[in-house]
């Protein structure tokens, strides 16, 4: 009688390829390869039942993000004829 092997599921990623480099590398001196350190961590969303390790901003992140949305709430004048870049460049009023 012959057993039946798990079917198997394809996945297809596009990933960056100096993460991905950077990745191989990393898991060469563990003695991993991509596949198995993929499965791992499929195995581990399922026993734990969430993503496991921490998914957060750093505080980088966060003061660049913060940085963003304050940049879009700066109100941006356009100037669409040569005369209205002229009386923006001559107005004395402004302190820029």
């Amino acid at each position: 009688m012959q057993m039946k092997k798990d079917p198997k599921k394809k996945l297809n990623i596009n990933i960056d390829k100096n993460l991905a480099e950077e990745t191989q590398s990393v898991l060469d001196e563990l003695g991993l390869n991509q596949t198995t350190a993929i499965i791992m961590y499929f195995k581990q969303i399922v026993a734990k039942g969430k993503i496991p390790f921490p998914i957060e901003l750093t505080d980088k992140q966060r003061a660049s993000r913060e940085l963003r949305e304050n940049i879009k709430k700066i109100p941006v004048e356009k100037l669409n004829t040569q005369k209205q870049i002229e009386d923006w460049f001559n107005d004395e009023s402004q302190d820029y």
